[in-house]
């Protein structure tokens, strides 16, 4: 077991907030780092986070958080990495290890402005069971064309650590089009077994929902709404995967860039190629950019 002291409930009581012209976006610093809420006057891009505070294994579907030291799932918290065996602590009521613990945690404020703020997460060796200790980046900026993210890990310990990188916001809109040329079909447990190619060109919320594993995906994805509004998504080629998650009959549609598949150490493990997972020497860095353009109804610009 680790001997960190899980938070429980996660705090997200306190909220900082940046902005440019329209756009403002809220953050809560103790609740995992985790944007609240993204708005142009009186639309949401965001489901918005009203909730302060909640138990650590039922975080609420809204907002944005990020994920660090690796995306989605490890399969039974359990993988192998250079001939070490390493069993991760999975929270409350998920039979998996996911999304790292940057979630729960409380992240630091630094270099705070009207309209940028850097969130910071100092995390040490044992977390949930994660052996390397590492620094966690988010670098948010707001400016006349929407909100941009850099995202950077560094390994703070003394060998190598396997690692990946991602966002999970939940987003307002009903669809999203893209052309991703890769699918990573997921079995029962939402774990993929390896991927096939397959176009897809869009996806939107349903009564069936999705949890879609994709790559190839070009780094751009643009979500639409009703009404007009357009989000349209840019990612670096370090955001090499997307998820694409809805909850059967929900509001929301989870559009994810994330560095590597659900699964991914596993998978590389097993001699898959294709998951993007990391390997970070000691003192190296892991970095990635994301931006979210923001683009009301014609009538509205």
């Amino acid at each position: 077991m680790s001997d960190f002291p899980f938070p429980d409930p996660v705090n997200a009581l306190e909220r900082v907030t940046i902005s440019s012209g329209a756009h403002r976006a809220e953050f809560a610093p103790g609740g995992g780092g985790r944007l609240t809420r993204l708005s142009t006057g009186a639309h949401d891009w965001i489901v918005p986070l009203t909730a302060t505070e909640w138990p650590a294994g039922k975080w609420p579907r809204a907002g944005s958080y990020p994920l660090a030291p690796y995306s989605n799932r490890i399969r039974d918290g359990v993988f192998t990495f250079n001939g070490a065996r390493h069993v991760l602590e999975s929270v409350p009521g998920r039979p998996q290890a996911i999304h790292g613990a940057g979630l729960f945690q409380p992240w630091q404020v630094r270099n705070h402005t009207p309209n940028s703020i850097d969130l910071v997460l100092n995390q040490p060796a044992g977390v949930l069971g994660w052996p390397w200790p590492f620094e966690c980046v988010q670098r948010y900026r707001l400016d006349a064309r929407g909100l941009s993210l850099s995202l950077s890990l560094i390994n703070q310990g003394d060998s190598p650590m396997p690692c990946g990188l991602g966002i999970h916001p939940y987003f307002t809109a009903e669809r999203v089009a893209l052309n991703a040329r890769r699918l990573w079909p997921a079995d029962a447990n939402g774990l993929p077994t390896g991927s096939r190619v397959k176009h897809v060109r869009e996806v939107r919320r349903s009564a069936e929902g999705c949890d879609t594993y994709l790559s190839q995906w070009e780094g751009r994805a643009t979500l639409h709404w009703a009404d007009g509004h357009e989000l349209a998504l840019h990612a670096d080629p370090a955001f090499a995967h997307l998820v694409v998650y809805t909850a059967p009959g929900s509001e929301f549609l989870c559009v994810e860039p994330v560095t590597n598949v659900a699964d991914a150490f596993n998978l590389a493990a097993a001699g898959e190629t294709r998951t993007g997972m990391q390997v970070l020497e000691p003192g190296a860095r892991l970095a990635a950019t994301a931006l979210m353009a923001l683009t009301p109804p014609r009538g509205q610009r």
